[in-house]
């Protein structure tokens, strides 16, 4: 039972990494009371998650995910979510913007939890089949450089804690450790969260992983993103090593733009702007801010050798048509598969 850890927290300690782990452990495994977990993940939530406790349960959830043997030499990009905000999915389009530069992308993530907003609502809106048998997952990895792995089919044991995550009634600590979840362990990353304390301790994390190079971001106005809003802090983590630093849109030539202006929503209004991003017509500043974001990502895998570079070849990759024919490329490829 999760007794003594319920009691721990309760007193306002912290649980130690093997703690949190076993913790966690003991709910996927044995009969926990709904009641029981719903008070660990507010008590954790209001006591607010260390970076331990997050670590903790991140192995947990990888060492009980389904898991998949595809190249390491490959990136992730995901957010946190937590910013309440409408909002374009930038990491979606990104994906395939690195893949039309020969970036091998695996892309965690789920569907929205509140509204139809998440990544793989929009994925769903545009026909792009993702729920795939592993051969044929493997099969489209292969001719496509993507991958998209649907968090709900690749981490079963998640069912265990679905109605206390419900009953909790607030974000909880399996919103912060999702996106160190990627089953594939990709050794380049890039994620996002709108808190500036949880980006430290998630950069502490994959400090300790055998990851290569990951970024960490936080964008103002408290967005889980690279921002052209206002500043973005970043935390480059590589060989085990944390530097932080914060730039502008400015520095990149880019002009301000409030987020408010910027256009977004659900998958529905997702799936118009995506498909005008992709003909090289769409909004410009939204264009900015999705190859700002990818551009972080051609650095963070070492294909460029700063964001600016990885901005301008993103912006390339979209005007001359490579990103749409990418996009095409996926669709077609998921649909002559048999059963996909």
């Amino acid at each position: 039972m999760i007794s003594e850890y319920l009691e721990k927290l309760k007193n306002n300690h912290n649980l130690e990494q093997n703690e949190a782990e076993k913790c966690l452990d003991v709910i996927f495994h044995e009969s926990v009371k709904d009641d029981d977990i719903t008070k660990l993940l507010v008590l954790l939530a209001e006591k607010g998650e260390t970076k331990d406790e997050i670590a903790g349960f991140s192995k947990s959830l990888l060492k009980n995910a389904v898991k998949l043997s595809f190249s390491r030499e490959s990136i992730d990009l995901c957010g946190t979510g937590g910013s309440s905000r409408s909002r374009f999915n930038i990491s979606t389009l990104s994906a395939f913007i690195l893949a039309s530069g020969g970036i091998k992308v695996i892309k965690h993530g789920n569907k929205g939890s509140r509204c139809p907003n998440g990544s793989f609502d929009l994925l769903e809106k545009l026909g792009c089949a993702f729920d795939l048998s592993f051969d044929k997952q493997e099969e489209v990895f292969h001719a496509t450089n993507l991958c998209f792995v649907f968090a709900r089919k690749y981490h079963p044991a998640m069912k265990k804690v679905v109605p206390a995550r419900k009953k909790a009634g607030c974000r909880t600590i399996f919103n912060i450790i999702g996106p160190l979840c990627n089953p594939a362990q990709p050794y380049y990353q890039i994620i996002g969260t709108t808190d500036y304390v949880k980006a430290s301790f998630i950069a502490q994390v994959l400090a300790q992983s055998d990851r290569k190079k990951c970024l960490v971001v936080v964008g103002e106005p408290g967005i889980d993103e690279i921002s052209i809003s206002g500043k973005t802090a970043l935390y480059e983590v590589e060989h085990g090593l944390i530097k932080e630093y914060c730039f502008e849109p400015q520095d990149f030539n880019i002009p301000l733009i409030k987020y408010e202006y910027l256009p977004g929503g659900d998958a529905d209004t997702n799936v118009k702007l995506f498909l005008d991003l992709i003909e090289n017509r769409g909004n410009s500043q939204l264009k900015d801010m999705v190859c700002l974001n990818a551009g972080a990502a051609f650095y963070c895998a070492g294909a460029e050798p700063g964001i600016a570079e990885g901005y301008k070849r993103s912006c390339e990759l979209i005007e001359s048509g490579k990103v749409k024919e990418v996009f095409k490329k996926y669709i077609d490829c998921t649909a002559s598969l048999p059963g996909a």
